[in-house]
């Protein structure tokens, strides 16, 4: 493998499954900190570069979960990358604003403010996103943000008439070697090849519990990882990042799917998790499953040269059990390309960046005050994520009110089957689920008289 780190070309024969933080240590590179090992706390935040339309995009991307062969062709940059012969203005400013005491996540924040200040649209987006992958346990968080948005007023006032990298290196927030990245990236690129092997897509789970996967084949590196339309359908590659389906304009143009998908995980996570990894690994409360569940979606599976399309709601055969053959890739999603009403509930223990206890989505059509094409999916509350066949059937053409919200619910209860688990009792569970579905209508239809 080939990959540019900081300043030079490496090549290595270590494992593509090899972790990149582990890799990373064992050359020295100390800057970047073992914390979680599960890709929780960000303080093995590193930068990852790749040529994007012939223009490099930077990521801060997570390396205890991030195997080596992602990194093949592209180029890494940790702590130690960033650093000048004195203090940028975001390392100045965390000394300024006392935003380091141990020091152990203060190079994961450092390397996640410099992703943010090499991409974001400043004026437009939440500096508090781009930390929120970061934990830090000693010093507190508002000198942190203090320090973020310090230096953000001034990366605000550069040269916008110059490319950001450009015009951050003039600034020296970045070392000069960052201009002629492009050029050597191009210089070690190679043609993706199927091989055969294990297929891995993010990896996010997989690599929280497994040290190696013998031979790799990694879906986001054969183009399966783009999103795009014609005139009915709207298509999702399955090594599609979570990031990228959230922040999806042919999506946003039909549901609110920027400000529904921002509680799945964290921002590096969702970076690197795919929506076919989050299928795939068939958890009862995958949230993209039962996003994507609620948009009726379908799915190609692909065998060599043979495709078959079957909908998502049959791919899940019993716990962790699907419809997939050996050898057999997830290779797309498709939902109509027809805007509808689409709702969204999770309850987890935190807010942000954690597990549902029980997730909920439902979608649906309104004509003449009528409900059709009604989709209404759940997970947390049995052992596959499940699709409400008998409460979407008996919700179409029905006029909404509060006793067909009622019975609905009802319906969707007798289709379940959770247990007590560390999630939750599987009372605590129902109720929860018929709570979602409420919730999903009071949103939706707001003009009703809400009494239940």
């Amino acid at each position: 493998m080939k990959f540019i780190l900081n300043r030079e070309i490496m090549e290595t024969d270590a494992s593509p499954s090899f972790h990149t933080l582990d890799f990373l240590r064992k050359k020295g590179f100390k800057g970047v900190k073992e914390g979680c090992h599960e890709g929780d706390c960000g303080a093995c935040m590193v930068l990852i570069g790749e040529l994007t339309d012939d223009k490099v995009r930077y990521r801060a991307i997570n390396s205890c979960i991030l195997p080596l062969g992602k990194v093949e062709g592209k180029h890494v940059v940790t702590i130690e990358g960033l650093n000048l012969d004195e203090l940028n203005p975001v390392q100045q400013a965390f000394v300024d604003e006392g935003a380091s005491q141990c020091g152990y996540c203060t190079p994961g924040f450092i390397v996640a403010l410099m992703a943010y200040f090499m991409n974001a649209d400043l004026k437009n987006t939440d500096i508090v996103t781009a930390i929120e992958g970061n934990i830090c346990r000693c010093t507190g968080y508002n000198s942190i943000l203090r320090a973020a948005e310090k230096v953000n007023n001034k990366v605000l006032s550069l040269d916008s008439t110059k490319e950001r990298i450009q015009a951050l290196v003039e600034a020296n927030y970045l070392p000069t070697y960052f201009l002629q990245i492009e050029d050597k990236l191009k210089e070690i690129q190679i043609q993706p090849q199927l091989k055969k092997g294990i297929f891995v897509a993010g990896g996010t789970d997989l690599f929280v519990h497994r040290k190696f996967v013998d031979d790799p084949v990694f879906l986001s590196e054969l183009g399966y990882d783009k999103i795009w339309s014609d005139e009915e359908y709207i298509y999702v590659g399955a090594a599609a990042d979570i990031e990228s389906i959230r922040t999806s304009e042919d999506l946003n143009a039909l549901f609110d799917t920027a400000n529904h998908l921002i509680r799945v995980s964290s921002l590096p996570i969702r970076q690197q998790a795919t929506i076919g990894g989050n299928v795939v690994n068939a958890s009862p409360i995958g949230d993209l499953t039962i996003y994507f569940l609620a948009l009726d979606a379908d799915i190609s599976l692909l065998l060599g040269e043979n495709r078959r399309l079957i909908k998502l709601k049959d791919f899940f055969k019993g716990y962790k059990v699907l419809d997939l053959e050996e050898g057999e890739i997830l290779e797309w999603f498709r939902i109509k390309k027809k805007k509808r009403l689409l709702s969204f509930e999770k309850v987890a223990k935190r807010m942000h960046m954690d597990i549902a206890s029980v997730n909920s989505a439902f979608s649906c059509r309104i004509e003449l005050n009528h409900i059709k094409e009604s989709h209404l999916s759940g997970g947390g509350i049995g052992p596959i994520p499940k699709y409400f066949s008998k409460a979407s059937e008996y919700l179409n053409n029905k006029e909404p009110s509060v006793e067909v919200i009622k019975e609905a619910a009802r319906i969707a209860g007798t289709e379940i089957s959770p247990i007590d688990d560390v999630r939750g009792t599987a009372k605590y569970k129902t109720l929860l689920l018929r709570q979602l579905i409420y919730a999903h209508f009071v949103k939706l239809f707001p003009e009703l008289e809400v009494s239940f």
